[in-house]
């Protein structure tokens, strides 16, 4: 009887870069994108999962039970129940918050808009209000931004090159109907393209007649 082969079991061990990939930059479990505090801003169901903002939204859109207003987690099918203001309105999670980047630990004003996500994004622009970035939540998939709803307002040198467009094209129009219009007032009071009276024009154009002196 010939001896059974030696099996040998081995524990692969994760590098130590891709762990630092995880804990520095954690993602959303389902669209595998990097958390922020806008629309990927990490939201934890009553059964302590987490995923983000956009994601939550689209599972509403497409598989929220109207008659409870709840969703099931998308690992361990546990309900939540939305809040009346929408996924912007559930818990956010503090604990992945906080191992964002300095910068993005703050949580942005999310409202939800119909089929929308909108997020009012600040201008550090004295005197320019803040406009609105939404993203499209509906069943259709689509993820376009469409940008604001109260756009900048333009400075003194846009509004001035506007003023000298306007001037020059006020200019070339007024030129463009000279050229049209001047020989049509010819042709109707000279009766002539070349602005010349016919009366003139005939003085000119007969000859001379001279009598030599007998």
């Amino acid at each position: 009887m010939e001896p059974s082969p030696a099996l040998w079991h081995t524990q692969v061990v994760p590098l130590e870069t891709d762990l630092e990939r995880v804990s520095l930059h954690p993602e959303c479990s389902i669209c595998f994108n990097i958390y922020d505090n806008v629309f990927k801003t990490p939201k934890q169901l009553d059964c302590t999962h987490t995923f983000c903002l956009e994601c939550l939204s689209r599972i509403m859109t497409t598989s929220m039970d109207p008659q409870n207003s709840k969703i099931s987690c998308p690992f361990c099918r546990h309900p939540t129940t939305i809040p009346r203001k929408g996924p912007p309105a559930l818990t956010t999670s503090q604990e992945v918050l906080c191992r964002l980047p300095v910068q993005q630990q703050q949580e942005e004003p999310v409202w939800l808009d119909g089929e929308r996500l909108c997020y009012q994004r600040p201008i550090d622009i004295p005197g320019v209000p803040a406009f609105c970035i939404c993203v499209n939540i509906g069943a259709s998939g689509q993820s376009t931004v469409s940008s604001s709803q109260t756009q900048p307002r333009l400075g003194f040198l846009e509004r001035l090159m506007d003023w000298k467009r306007l001037v020059l094209f006020i200019f070339l129009m007024v030129l463009l109907l000279g050229i049209v219009l001047w020989p049509l007032q010819c042709i109707v009071t000279t009766g002539s393209m070349r602005c010349v009276p016919q009366n003139l024009q005939m003085s000119t154009t007969t000859p001379s007649i001279t009598t030599d002196n007998v």
